[in-house]
């Protein structure tokens, strides 16, 4: 079997939850040790509902609209995010980032193909116990094709 391509960058999955800070520190420790290039990548869920066949064109139009709202007000939130967490950290590397539609466990391994490292923590929602993983972090542990650093979130 062929292993892919590394570039040398690490992958973050953040979820914009109360937790980001966690993850991100953890990643950005690691990019201390090894001089990766960092990507932080948020994904925003689809939509089902918007996916319908049986709608009409302004109702589409609408849910396009909102669509591209929601990418903005996450691309905005995730950089004011990320300023805010590499100064209170101390941190002087440049983060990239990206927010993407779709199933974010699809998302992040998309992103993550030629990665050396993927970050992401391991709280899923009303997990109660820090031995279990959410939908997302147990879909990218299974299938990453390069390690995955999970981060107690919990």
């Amino acid at each position: 079997m062929t292993q892919p391509h590394r570039t040398g960058h690490i992958i973050v999955g953040l979820d914009c939850s109360g937790h980001d800070h966690v993850v991100l520190a953890s990643a950005l420790d690691h990019v201390r040790h090894t001089a990766s290039a960092i990507r932080v990548v948020h994904a925003i869920p689809p939509d089902t509902a918007a996916a319908s066949d049986h709608i009409d064109a302004a109702t589409r139009a609408a849910w396009s609209a909102d669509r591209q709202a929601r990418h903005q007000i996450a691309t905005e939130d995730l950089r004011r995010h990320l300023t805010k967490t590499t100064d209170d950290l101390g941190a002087h590397i440049v983060v990239d980032y990206d927010v993407r539609h779709g199933d974010p466990a699809t998302v992040l391994l998309s992103a993550a193909r030629h990665a050396d490292l993927i970050v992401i923590g391991t709280c899923g929602i009303g997990h109660r116990s820090p031995f279990l993983l959410g939908t997302v972090s147990q879909d990218i542990a299974v299938h990453a094709t390069c390690p995955v650093l999970l981060v107690p979130t919990s």
